[in-house]
């Protein structure tokens, strides 16, 4: 299915496309934007389809209103959970919605966390797979898990360990707490950290420009670090060194050195 039609209907997930630039949006403000329901199920299957489509340059994941995602909902509206859902194993069901956070980390576009408020539990998760973290200085995490007597989900332990070492990640883990903003930045959670009232101009800028720039450059990039975390140095060079030949002939390089020399903004195409 098409992102379209995986949110055809539903009040609870938004999506937007504009040019190279698409936003997923959790839209439960009442609820922290807290999962419930099938909510998971589809937020897999909208981040699996976008992960296959190779002219996507960034992808923003959000949440409405002035939360990102304060986890699981421990007590859904009824309205948000079937009989059905509520009886059934819970083992039972379709484990892919427990990989969006590999799906955010893998995927050729570039993935962008835009916290404001709650992001907790498998929130957090989520925001820990994408390439960057940027937050206001309303944000509040907490990796929860051990407080309501689960070991975790999302990749938690995995990302967070290579983001902010694995000692420190422990800590968060083993020793929930809530944590604010700057506390998030100084230890490297997150990567820029603005004020309320400029957040969303400056979450804009950052997308824009990543949106501008040469599509197979930027896709390539990322490649890259993904092959670093899976091969010794060696290896790595090798495939970043083949990367950059291949890249080196394509159009939009010759059209960077010509706009570079004439003092005016490149015109890429993707070729």
């Amino acid at each position: 299915m098409s992102p379209e039609e995986i949110v055809s209907g539903r009040e609870d997930l938004l999506y937007e496309r504009v040019g190279r630039v698409a936003t997923v949006t959790i839209n439960r403000p009442h609820r922290r934007n807290a999962l419930a329901g099938g909510l998971t199920e589809q937020i897999y299957n909208l981040i699996a389809a976008l992960a296959q489509d190779s002219s996507l340059g960034v992808l923003v994941v959000r949440g409405a209103g002035n939360d990102f995602c304060a986890g699981f909902d421990m007590h859904p509206d009824d309205k948000d959970v079937s009989d059905k859902d509520r009886k059934r194993d819970p083992f039972a069901r379709d484990t892919r919605r427990y990989s969006v956070s590999l799906l955010l980390h893998n995927m050729p576009a570039v993935t962008i966390a835009a916290i404001r408020g709650a992001c907790a539990g498998a929130g957090l998760g989520w925001a820990c797979g994408c390439d960057f973290r940027v937050s206001d200085t309303t944000a509040r995490f907490n990796t929860a898990f051990l407080d309501v007597g689960v070991a975790g989900d999302m990749g938690g332990p995995w990302s967070l360990s290579r983001i902010v070492g694995g000692a420190k990640a422990r800590d968060l883990y083993l020793f929930p707490r809530r944590f604010d903003a700057q506390e998030a930045f100084d230890m490297g959670l997150t990567q820029r950290l603005f004020a309320p009232e400029e957040f969303d101009g400056k979450v804009q800028e950052m997308v824009q420009r990543l949106a501008n720039a040469a599509p197979l450059a930027l896709a390539g990039i990322k490649a890259n670090f993904l092959e670093a975390e899976k091969v010794d140095f060696a290896s790595y060079t090798a495939t970043e060194t083949l990367r950059h030949l291949l890249l080196f002939n394509t159009a939009d390089r010759s059209e960077a050195m010509r706009a570079f020399v004439e003092k005016r903004p490149p015109n890429f195409t993707g070729g």
